[in-house]
């Protein structure tokens, strides 16, 4: 159970980093408090069985375009970088410590 939460907050934290480099490299402007607080919120409904992930998506451009004040197509953009760069940082990370 200790692993399972350590890896849900790391896959948090490092989202969330994500989020805030790609934020400043579009037109998105939110704090690093309001991106974890969509990082966590987004990963506890991608808990949800079957459906989770696609639920998880919808809710990260909505709650992104609300905090940012951003278009809908601006907010995907961060997303798909984020989602990019933090499978390939949780991959990396799994090799290392596998």
């Amino acid at each position: 159970m200790g692993l399972e939460a350590l890896v849900f907050v790391m896959d948090a934290f490092i989202t969330t980093c994500c989020m805030y480099v790609a934020s400043k490299l579009s037109y998105v402007i939110v704090d690093f408090k309001s991106l974890l607080i969509i990082a966590l919120s987004v990963a506890l409904v991608s808990l949800t069985p079957a459906v989770g992930w696609i639920l998880g998506l919808l809710l990260f451009v909505y709650l992104l375009s609300k905090a940012a004040n951003a278009s809908f197509g601006d907010c995907i953009w961060v997303v798909v970088f984020t989602k990019v760069v933090s499978f390939v940082v949780l991959m990396a990370l799994g090799g290392v410590f596998a």
